[in-house]
């Protein structure tokens, strides 16, 4: 008989290999998040009559409900010096969700108020405020670093000026303000993130800021929103199998724990202008679903010029 040959032993499996600095499965996951977190536009225009604050708490409330469980997991196996460190941290904790909250509160509100391409491209600006604040603050920044933000600056102004109205949608500068203060208000939550989560376990930290997100939207949706017509502030998890429980546990399992939550799990090796970057393909990758599906127009030629 033909011997067999001795099996290679491999001492580092292929998604361990680094590329660029960062494991090969850190970009899987990127990779995963962007596809994930493109699909949340779309889904949250299928709740249309929901007020927004109310809506993006939903969202939160079904994403903390399912991270609780991870947080739990992952405390009872955590050593005293985690532990300490994690409640000494909690004002961060608490700064990085309002932030979060912010975020998902002005862009739903900014999707409900404009088209959604434009939405998408200006909700994805964040690297524009990472750029011009470390520049502001005598950070390290290298001069590509510099030309792409102003580049997107020049593609920002494009977008603004493109006032194209389409069959389904109208384009309006509330919704466009809004959409560009949500990118800046998770910056907090990235920079937060990006910090901690070089020794705090994903969902210790995603868990608690994404409580706290829901909290806050939801309070301020008590407060100035109509909540009684859609069920109240609780009104997703009370309507059964609805489109309201649906829709929203879909953003909770798919851009809620595979997006947001795995971005947040790659901040400890990539860093966080890389990744807020890589997230500018939520807009050609979101419109297009939008349009495939018939709730977006295309988008106009200084939208789709200013975005590319």
């Amino acid at each position: 008989r033909t011997p067999r040959r001795p099996r290679r032993v491999m001492t580092e499996s292929a998604m361990d290999a680094e590329f660029f600095g960062a494991p090969a499965w850190a970009w899987v996951q990127l990779c995963a998040a962007v596809f994930a977190i493109s699909t949340a536009g779309v889904m949250f225009q299928q709740l249309p009559h929901v007020p927004p604050l109310l809506l993006a708490s939903w969202r939160m409330q079904a994403t903390a409900l399912l991270l609780a469980v991870g947080a739990a997991r992952e405390w009872r196996v955590a050593d005293g010096d985690v532990r300490a460190r994690w409640f000494k941290t909690w004002p961060r904790l608490g700064f990085s969700g309002v932030c979060l909250g912010a975020h998902f509160g002005a862009w739903v509100a900014g999707l409900q108020t404009t088209t959604l391409a434009r939405s998408l491209l200006l909700v994805c600006t964040t690297p524009l405020f990472l750029a011009f604040g470390a520049l502001a603050l005598c950070l390290p920044t290298s001069a590509g670093e510099l030309a792409g933000a102003a580049l997107g600056f020049c593609g920002v102004a494009m977008v603004a000026s493109d006032r194209h109205d389409g069959e389904r949608e109208t384009a309006t500068w509330q919704g466009d303000v809004l959409s560009l203060g949500a990118a800046f208000y998770i910056v907090g939550y990235m920079l937060v993130g990006a910090d901690v989560r070089r020794w705090m376990p994903l969902c210790m930290y995603a868990g608690p800021v994404t409580a706290v997100a829901a909290v806050c939207t939801a309070t301020v949706s008590y407060l100035v929103e109509d909540t009684e017509g859609s069920g109240g502030v609780l009104g997703w998890a009370f309507s059964g199998f609805s489109s309201y429980f649906l829709v929203t546990m879909y953003l909770a399992l798919v851009p809620g724990l595979v997006g947001h939550t795995g971005y947040n799990a790659v901040l400890k090796h990539i860093s966080p202008l890389v990744v807020s970057t890589s997230l500018t393909m939520e807009p050609l990758l979101g419109s297009a679903l939008g349009y495939a599906v018939g709730l977006a127009d295309a988008p106009g030629w200084r939208t789709g010029v200013g975005g590319v």
